[in-house]
């Protein structure tokens, strides 16, 4: 139980940069959503493969793995791009909420292709954490951002997808370990966004429309467009690890429930770096999530 409980908490920290760099990289650099995403799976698919064959093994390999790595590879694919879309479009802690609404999707997807049953207080808890992240989201009177409604019903999309390709992580490393699996999941993610490039060779690299960011040119000299992207493949290769092993210690369903609680980093991480809003508001909702969390580890 402590050690679900801790892979748990390092997976939603992990969570809470790689949403952070995909905001920076998106936000801060030309590069197309595609180009920063091919590039950052490529890194974390070669760091992942690298562990796996020189420092743990390959592992043997269950025969359903492809079946689930397939699954889970393709909803992926589909899933990064439209979460780059929503942070281009809208504030990140109010977009980065939206995917709590994962554990929620999750009380019936991982019933159908897990066949696992939370509790009722499980139940209970992870509704709770919803609603009170939830708070994080609501719009102020005040709130610039002019797409701020869309990028949030993007990131709603994305936290569907994930709460059924979740349930195929889970199975991929079940059938393998959580080193490969996630190897072959981001392999299959770098190959998709490479045929992208290269059958739209127009859009390879640059945005065809830059942001107008009035802090776009401070930033990049803090952070240079290079390590934006690799710090990306980096935190994407640890958080794809902690995550696949928190899995194959508890409820699919839980470990998302608490692993979403990444966005109370999400909302420190939102003020410090993105000069958002609403600080005391969006603290009201996460003592909410606690609770709720709280109540999912008391079931």
């Amino acid at each position: 139980m402590l050690t679900w409980f801790l892979l748990a908490i390092l997976s939603a920290l992990l969570s809470s940069w790689v949403q952070t760099s995909q905001k920076w990289a998106i936000t801060l650099t030309r590069y197309s959503r595609i180009s920063i995403l091919f590039i950052a799976s490529l890194i974390s698919t070669a760091l992942l493969f690298f562990v796996s064959y020189f420092i743990i093994g390959w592992p043997v390999i269950g025969s359903q793995f492809w079946l689930a790595v397939l699954v889970t590879g393709v909803l992926n694919i589909i899933a990064w791009p439209i979460m780059l879309k929503a942070y281009e479009l809208g504030e990140f802690s109010s977009v980065y909420s939206m995917i709590l609404l994962t554990p929620l999707f999750m009380l019936l997807t991982s019933f159908l292709f897990l066949g696992e049953i939370p509790s009722w207080a499980g139940i209970i808890g992870v509704i709770l954490t919803v609603v009170g992240l939830w708070v994080i989201s609501k719009k102020s009177n005040h709130q610039p951002v002019p797409n701020y409604f869309k990028g949030n019903l993007l990131g709603m999309c994305v936290a569907l997808l994930w709460s059924v390709s979740v349930n195929f992580d889970k199975l991929s490393a079940v059938y393998s370990d959580v080193y490969f699996a996630p190897a072959v999941s981001t392999a299959m993610m770098a190959i998709g966004y490479a045929v992208y490039l290269l059958i739209r060779h127009r859009r390879f690299l640059v945005k065809e429309n830059t942001l107008a960011n009035h802090d776009i040119g401070q930033s990049s000299r803090l952070l240079p467009a290079w390590t934006i992207i690799i710090l990306l493949g980096v935190t994407l290769t640890l958080s794809n690890i902690v995550h696949n092993a928190a899995l194959l210690h508890g409820l699919a369903s839980y470990t998302i429930a608490i692993k979403r609680i990444g966005i109370l980093f999400g909302v420190l991480w939102g003020w410090l770096f993105f000069h958002e809003r609403d600080i005391f508001k969006k603290l009201l909702g996460a003592t909410v999530a606690v609770a709720g969390v709280i109540v999912i580890l008391l079931s």
